[in-house]
């Protein structure tokens, strides 16, 4: 049996949909519920862990649980489904991690990897080569 946690099965109540499959969704948060997503704990008979889940409207819920789109699309939907509910189960407060996201470091820019002198424009390269083919 997987972790319960009624805290996250009810914040999905009013919730919008985070899986918003094209052409499938409803786009209603009076019909949103917790979409338990397969994990490990998933078998038979056996919900995966409720921090396993997407807030997901009753049309993308069905699609997902009866495999209805092609495995690409169903495995984009669930992963965006899942980030977007884990944000905000974190704004709210509901999931703790050990580094606070507002006041984490940035991770640094990579420097540019610019060439050490000025590169030619291909019209220059084609005009220096075209003046060579005519012997000048």
């Amino acid at each position: 049996m997987g972790i319960i946690s009624q805290k996250l099965r009810d914040s999905a109540k009013g919730q919008q949909c985070t899986l918003q499959i094209a052409g499938v969704c409803c786009h209603d948060p009076q019909r949103t519920v917790l979409c338990h997503i397969g994990d490990e704990t998933k078998g038979m008979g056996n919900k995966a862990n409720d921090w396993s889940a997407a807030f997901g409207c009753d049309r993308c819920h069905e699609a997902i649980d009866h495999h209805k789109l092609r495995k690409a699309d169903e495995t984009f939907y669930v992963l965006r489904g899942l980030q977007r509910t884990w944000r905000h189960w974190i704004e709210k407060g509901l999931i703790t991690i050990p580094v606070d996201p507002a006041s984490a470091k940035r991770r640094p820019r990579k420097k540019a990897n610019l060439p050490s002198r000025p590169m030619p424009a291909r019209r220059d390269l084609w005009q220096a080569r075209h003046r060579e083919d005519q012997g000048d």
